[in-house]
């Protein structure tokens, strides 16, 4: 579908995007300042976010994969980051967050490869690369505080 025949993303979707950015932007803070938590319930909040939040993005695809040629394969492909991002997490503590922030960027790479950007509303493909930009810089952010 070209670009101008697409639907407009609707206003309210860009701030939800952005409300989701909220929590990746606010515990690294809460860690570098110690306003709240402790470090490492701050950390551990941070990961079970970041696994929820990849897990919430795979699932977006679910409706484009459906309509492509190999829906069961690319399927398997967008599981397997959910399940690698939870596996970093219960595994490999001291890298999660490195491991997290490369799934971010794969899903991300994976979406404009398989060509899924074309289904996307109108605005939506610049969000998500903004959005997917921000919370890898905050994974690295928090890598580096940890």
């Amino acid at each position: 579908m070209a670009a101008d025949q697409r639907i407009s993303m609707p206003p309210m979707m860009r701030i939800l995007g952005y409300a989701g950015s909220i929590p990746f932007l606010l515990l690294p803070l809460f860690y570098w300042q110690q306003w709240w938590l402790s470090e490492l319930r701050i950390s551990v909040l941070f990961q079970l976010y970041s696994c929820l939040i990849l897990g919430f993005m795979a699932g977006v695809l679910w409706p484009v994969l459906y309509k492509s040629d190999q829906p069961t394969r690319r399927a398997g492909w967008v599981v397997s980051f959910v399940v690698m991002s939870f596996l970093a997490f219960a595994l490999l503590t001291g890298s999660a967050l490195l491991i997290q922030a490369v799934l971010f960027l794969s899903l991300r790479l994976y979406e404009v490869c398989a060509g899924l950007d074309q289904a996307y509303p109108c605005g939506y493909v610049s969000l998500r690369s903004q959005l997917t930009a921000v919370v890898i810089l905050c994974h690295l952010w928090m890598y580096w505080l940890i």
